[in-house]
């Protein structure tokens, strides 16, 4: 058996594209234990996300030792343990001798656990939903450091006074779609350093480390949504200035946007004129600007 902590995200990727080209005999059983966080409870106080976290990993080291320990004799078989506590075991299961020995481990586990958070999968049959596995395994990594960055309290803390120590705005647009965050990022870069984040994970980490003067965060991102960073966003830094983006109107998202602390709601598609009106009310922006002429 071998065990894979050390970038298990692309060890497993890397596995999987061989193992797609011959899928037979490959089980995979999937322990979900980082759905005990949930993104609400878990940002509702930083001081305990550090807690949090470090209850779910000796939860998944407690767990790797009890499935180490009884497949410590089978040379093929792959466990992996990621960064937000899930445990992967990928088996070619030879004969049903081996199938019926797996069967047992995952029955154990699952008693251990609960149902909710166990999955098994046939590769030969269902190999497209482990490859959507792969690819949600580095946006669940990237949660984890954004949370990670949250709970270091002395940087929290001094968001405030990196950006009022700074001479030069920051603006972070956080958008998924590359034809607009290119668009609004050539518009605002002739005056201001721009950052760009894919997804909210991103954004949580890149506003802490950056500490911008205002923030474009699209609604619909994959991950964490808008609306979830936003309430991730506004945690952090209860002075954040946000806007809001989106191609559509829907009042649910408009209320729920006002309701966690959005500055205001840019319709996409949108015109230079209408985004340098949205930056121009960022009370950083303002006064680094007065600073500047005075």
């Amino acid at each position: 058996m071998k065990l894979i902590q050390e970038s298990p995200e692309h060890h497993f990727l890397t596995l999987l594209d061989k193992v797609k080209r011959d899928p037979a005999g490959w089980l995979g059983f999937r322990f979900a234990l980082s759905q005990k966080l949930q993104h609400e409870d878990l940002i509702s106080n930083l001081d305990h996300i550090k807690g949090k976290l470090h209850k779910l990993r000796q939860d998944s080291d407690a767990l790797v030792k009890i499935v180490a320990d009884k497949l410590k004799d089978n040379q093929g078989a792959m466990l992996y343990q990621f960064s937000d506590g899930d445990v992967l075991l990928l088996v070619r299961a030879s004969d049903d001798a081996e199938r019926k020995a797996m069967q047992a481990i995952y029955g154990e586990v699952e008693e251990k656990i609960g149902k909710k958070l166990c999955t098994q999968t046939n590769l030969a049959k269902d190999i497209y939903s482990f490859q959507k596995l792969a690819d949600a395994r580095f946006l669940s990594a990237s949660r984890i450091k954004s949370y990670e960055a949250m709970a270091d309290g002395p940087r929290v803390q001094s968001i405030g006074l990196r950006r009022e120590r700074r001479e030069d705005a920051v603006i972070l647009i956080v958008e998924d779609d590359r034809f607009t965050a290119s668009y609004a990022a050539n518009i605002l870069n002739k005056d201001y350093d721009i950052v760009i984040a894919k997804t909210g994970e991103e954004a949580i980490t890149y506003y802490i480390e950056h500490a911008p003067d205002m923030v474009f965060l699209d609604i619909h991102l994959p991950g964490l949504d808008g609306l979830d960073t936003l309430q991730a966003l506004r945690k952090a830094d209860g002075n954040a200035f946000i806007f809001m983006l989106s191609v559509d109107t829907v009042k649910q998202n408009i209320v729920g946007a006002t309701k966690f602390g959005a500055a205001g709601f840019l319709k996409k598609p949108f015109g230079k004129e209408r985004l340098l009106a949205a930056v121009s009310k960022s009370p950083y922006v303002k006064e680094l600007k007065q600073k500047s002429t005075s």
